[in-house]
């Protein structure tokens, strides 16, 4: 083993920075030794040399790295007795366009422009707005100057006997218009809800159940089959009848107590038990009728005793300046679709003599969901008219 350098110094005055170095060069030799170096032994011999010595001075002169610092967290400043604390943050780097602001972290800060632009949807939004109901308040208000004139011209020729009042036949009308009804109707019900108050009304149908003036079948997806015993639907038009009848088949294929009869809701109508029914619908059905009030009491006639009569109706509204409109109107409407809109359909229950339990309107007034049940009649009339065998 090789003597220890004659220049090692002791560990108090040994430079860790220094180790690079004196790893690689030999050591300058000092002739004059310190107090702190161990003799030296004969040159020449290795018997002499001390094996502690040489052990201590190996592990001594292995390498000692520098201790790294702990990073520090960035000093917190406090900018005045009453602001936050906040820490400082290196400068951000130039941006090259100085309008596009980069940000790493997301913020709930609107700028400045985003802010112009929520504005400017918010104006625009509201403004389209007011311009539609401005536009609809001053179509409404044309149609109701127009609809006073007419009417009261009308009135007066009526009255001087210069124009007879027309008798239009409804049963004609619904014939021409059977093969476009649903199409044309279709989205003018849907915006208006139709098909919910529709549904509303057939919920509750149970036991024999008689559907009068069924059309062309728009309440067939509301049935509730598995609580119906029957269904009976009447109309006065055949070729729209045919068409509910299709469209209850292709629903409801295996339900067969069904049958379809073309003729006025007026006249007496057969039930399978021969002692009324259950639930008696009617939809939109009093303003084609030529006499409503006549029809009311039939389908009272035909309603069991402890039973419910339910009618969806359209008629005269809340407010006089619409009911204008509605009678100036009544025959362009009732020759195109064959519907006479502006009927009082409070009066015509009224003149039936129905027991009425619950009325609820919507549309301004305009549609009428009605629930009413028949008149307590004698325990001996168990019998429905029209049924008795001759």
């Amino acid at each position: 083993m090789a003597p220890p350098n004659k220049g090692f110094k002791g560990f108090s005055e040994w430079d860790p920075t220094s180790i690079s170095k004196e790893a690689t060069a030999t050591p300058k030799e000092d002739t004059k030794p310190t107090p702190a170096q161990h003799p030296s032994p004969r040159r020449g011999s290795r018997r002499g040399s001390n094996p502690t010595t040489s052990r201590e001075s190996s592990q001594n002169s292995k390498p000692q790295f520098q201790k790294l610092e702990r990073v520090q967290p960035p000093r917190i400043l406090s900018q005045g007795p009453g602001a936050p604390r906040t820490p400082l943050r290196p400068p951000a780097p130039k941006q090259k366009y100085p309008n596009i602001v980069v940000d790493e972290r997301p913020s709930t800060t609107l700028t400045s422009a985003q802010k112009i632009k929520r504005v400017k949807g918010i104006y625009w939004i509201t403004g389209i707005g007011v311009y539609a109901l401005s536009s609809y308040g001053v179509y409404l208000y044309i149609q109701y100057g127009k609809a006073v004139k007419l009417n009261d011209e009308n009135e007066k020729q009526y009255r001087l006997g210069v124009k007879d009042r027309p008798d239009i036949d409804t049963h004609q009308v619904y014939e021409n218009i059977s093969g476009k009804y649903d199409s044309n109707v279709r989205w003018s019900e849907f915006f208006m809800g139709m098909p919910f108050l529709r549904r509303w009304m057939m919920w509750g149908l149970q036991g024999d159940v008689l559907e009068a003036s069924a059309g062309t079948g728009r309440n067939n997806a509301y049935y509730p089959v598995r609580n119906c015993k029957s269904v009976t639907m009447v109309d006065n038009s055949p070729n729209m009848l045919i068409i509910a009848k299709d469209d209850f088949e292709r629903r409801y294929p295996r339900y067969g107590h069904i049958s379809f009869s073309p003729q006025d809701a007026s006249q007496p109508i057969k039930s399978p038990s021969g002692e009324g029914f259950d639930r008696v619908v009617q939809t939109m059905g009093l303003c084609s009728q030529k006499c409503p009030v006549e029809t009311l009491r039939n389908l009272e006639q035909h309603c069991k005793p402890g039973g419910k009569i339910l009618l969806l109706e359209h008629g005269r509204s809340h407010y006089d300046w619409l009911n204008n409109i509605l009678d100036a109107y009544v025959l362009d409407h009732a020759r195109n679709w064959g519907c006479f809109w502006n009927r009082d359909i409070g009066r015509l229950l009224e003149e039936s003599g129905l027991v009425v339990t619950k009325i609820s309107r919507f549309h301004l007034g305009t549609t009428w969901l009605i629930e009413a049940s028949p008149r307590s009649r004698n325990q001996d009339q168990t019998t429905e008219p029209g049924s008795e065998s001759k």
